[in-house]
């Protein structure tokens, strides 16, 4: 798929200057828009980039300790307290090691400990005691402290068994700064041994009446937990919180006696459109369960039915069908080119508007020349621009790339169902960037319900805890179909020629460099014609697919010597117009490629590759017996039978149970 727009740059930042003031005034206000206006020079260089969203928090800590000494902001720190002083003189002591005093304030709300507590919280410098005349739980004795912060600062709530680290602060105030429409943040939290306790917040897999931490457990190294972006929540452990946000939302629900609290305060700010981000270069170690026990009481039970009560319609019943009964659906794409994985996309749309769905496709390119698609398309300048468009709609937003995972995520908290159709895992573009593979990785959120086109996909997707439903590409077999009259020349293998690595280029290269003299010519087609720099090398550049089927129709032998593939749909489209393949295993092909029964699938080397295309160009008995399995292979893969299990798995999406298992009638 396409990973940059058309002319390879990024869109001006001023380019839609005009719309976000219009947006901006229209959803904040003459106030909100003075506040962002602030801003504007900080984004106008790049500093928008301090969230990291889709980059990772390589930097960002440097990076937010460069803007903090020039620019921080003084903030009120919030620290609930109940019989803890030990621990909240510790944690005051830290915060005064990595923060300037003249820019920290720092507040202690007593959970009505009595006088011992309130004596020996006055020991310690520095800090401004709140004291609670009765018992009122987390959310109430934090809403004390809310209550005294100074009403022109941010807000950071901290637990009092954290400790903090250089520049969390810097870290946390500098990403929902620079970010407009991030008004909560969270931080890595860590054990004292150093693995996770917390890095975003996601539903319990296998207890979904719970929430709990991403990562959990990991080394406080792994790679995934360092890239920065939206999470559903952050914990109340460590939530810095902006004043703009903070006015809008309000207090805590007191209704929560013990947990929940948070999740229902961060999914409020959701629904007032705020962002909330996790920002991993922010760390603090949480001893936790240091000043509450680990057993669920009647008061988590209570704020279990409190929260469910409220929020089990905003997690499962969300309506995604028109009136009467249509799917509604967005596929998102960074791109348009021409590719096999923009192919498969364009079929599901017309597929899926053939049977009268309403659908559309959103992208940062203009609608493909290529391919004729029967469904509206939008294009957009951005990410940005793209997510707070289709963040209102009720409908399935379908992410199709890794890029495409964010955004499709956040447009999807508040409306509609996020679906993440996986077509390969993309980890294996970037051998050679464990970075980008984490960033990767990061995008498969178990928030997403997904779905993929290979046993190979699906398996990998289950290593990392996901299920994802099967839907395999199909052939348009009024395409790519047997051309009656012509004939095969003998002298012709027909490739793919791209320079993506995984294709493996240079295998078929070397494989037809072996084939005996007189060479057949090696006819190549796609968007790389540089790649014919030989005699005997003929290259068609971005046929349509009338002259790929010719071609398909007319070579003796189809050659794909692709290290990977999520698929491989062209040796199903040259099976279809039964011709003879040639392939190395490339994982996604095992679904349909049988060696010797419809394919010759050799060792990826080039003397196997080469004695396969000998075998079959010398022996036409042999090319017909393949071609003639592989017609039969073809036929089994038509897009109507495709487009009905895709039909059937959108729907079970739509129509997903909205009760979570365990949880107590309200």
């Amino acid at each position: 798929m396409s990973q940059t727009p058309l002319d390879g740059k990024r869109p001006g930042r001023l380019a839609n200057l005009p719309r976000r003031v219009y947006l901006t005034y229209r959803y904040h206000g003459v106030s909100g828009l003075a506040r962002h206006a602030g801003r504007f020079p900080l984004r106008l260089i790049g500093l928008d980039r301090a969230l990291g969203l889709g980059t990772g928090s390589r930097g960002a800590s440097a990076a937010a300790r460069r803007w903090y000494r020039d620019h921080g902001r003084p903030v009120t720190v919030v620290i609930p307290s109940f019989r803890d002083a030990s621990l909240v003189a510790k944690l005051v002591a830290a915060i005064r090691r990595t923060t300037p005093a003249d820019r920290v304030r720092i507040v202690v709300a007593d959970d009505a400990s009595g006088s011992d507590h309130l004596a020996a919280l006055a020991r310690i410098d520095a800090i401004e005691v709140i004291a609670g005349e009765s018992n009122l739980g987390f959310a109430g004795n934090a809403n004390r402290g809310l209550r005294a912060a100074d009403p022109e600062h941010d807000v950071v709530l901290l637990n009092s068994d954290v400790i903090p680290l250089r520049d969390w602060l810097a870290c946390l105030q500098y990403a929902t700064t620079v970010a407009a429409r991030v008004g909560i943040a969270g931080a890595k939290l860590l054990y004292p041994d150093n693995r996770i306790q917390y890095a975003g917040t996601i539903r319990n897999a296998s207890a979904p009446e719970w929430f709990d931490h991403r990562y959990r457990g990991k080394p406080a190294d792994w790679g995934p937990a360092d890239v920065a972006g939206p999470t559903l929540a952050a914990t109340g452990a460590c939530m810095y919180i902006r004043r703009e946000a903070l006015d809008a939302i309000g207090p805590f629900d007191e209704s929560y006696g013990m947990g929940y609290e948070d999740v229902d305060y961060c999914l409020r700010a959701w629904e007032a459109g705020y962002q909330v981000a996790y920002v991993p270069s922010a760390r603090l170690y949480h001893h936790e369960s240091a000043t509450r026990g680990v057993a669920l009481g009647e008061r988590e039970r209570r704020s279990q039915d409190v929260f469910w009560s409220r929020w089990t319609t905003f997690f499962g019943g969300r309506p995604v069908l028109t009136e009467d009964g249509r799917l509604r659906v967005v596929y998102v794409t960074e791109g348009t080119i021409l590719g096999g994985g923009h192919r498969v996309v364009f079929e599901h749309l017309n597929g899926l508007a053939a049977r009268g769905h309403e659908v559309e496709l959103w992208t940062l390119q203009e609608a493909p020349k290529w391919f004729e698609l029967h469904c509206p398309v939008r294009t957009f300048r951005d990410y940005d621009e793209l997510a707070d468009a289709l963040a209102p709609l009720d409908a399935v937003k379908v992410a199709t790339w890794w890029r495409t995972a964010t955004a499709v995520w956040r447009a999807s908290v508040v409306h509609g169902v996020p679906v993440y159709f996986v077509q390969d895992i993309e980890t294996s573009y970037y051998r050679d960037s464990p970075p980008r593979r984490h960033e990767v990785l990061d995008t498969y959120r178990p928030e997403f319900r997904y779905i993929t086109t290979s046993a190979w996909n699906q398996s990998r997707l289950r290593e990392l805890g996901l299920e994802a439903a099967l839907i395999s590409p199909g052939v348009d077999h009024d395409t790519f179909a047997p051309l009656p009259g012509t004939e095969r020349r003998g002298d012709m293998v027909l490739a793919i020629g791209r320079t993506d690595p995984l294709k493996d280029f240079s295998l078929t290269v070397k494989a037809w460099r072996r084939l005996p003299q007189p060479r057949p010519e090696l006819c190549l087609f796609g968007s790389h014609p540089e790649l014919a720099t030989e005699p005997g090398i003929r290259y068609t550049r971005s046929p349509a697919d009338r002259e790929i089927n010719e071609l398909f129709n007319r070579a003796a032998v189809f050659l794909q010597t692709s290290a990977h593939e999520g698929f491989c749909l062209p040796i199903l489209e040259s099976m279809a117009t039964g011709g003879a393949v040639v392939c190395t295993d490339a994982h996604g092909n095992r679904d349909f490629c049988a060696d010797g029964e419809n394919c010759l699938m050799p060792d990826a080397t080039p003397a196997a590759v080469a004695n396969a295309v000998s075998r079959l160009l010398g022996d036409p008995a042999l090319r017909e017996r393949l071609g003639r399995a592989g017609l039969a292979t073809a036929a089994g893969y038509d897009w109507p039978t495709r487009i009905e299990a895709l039909e059937r798995s959108l729907y079970a999406i739509a129509a997903r149970d909205p009760r979570p298992r365990g949880a107590r009638s309200g």
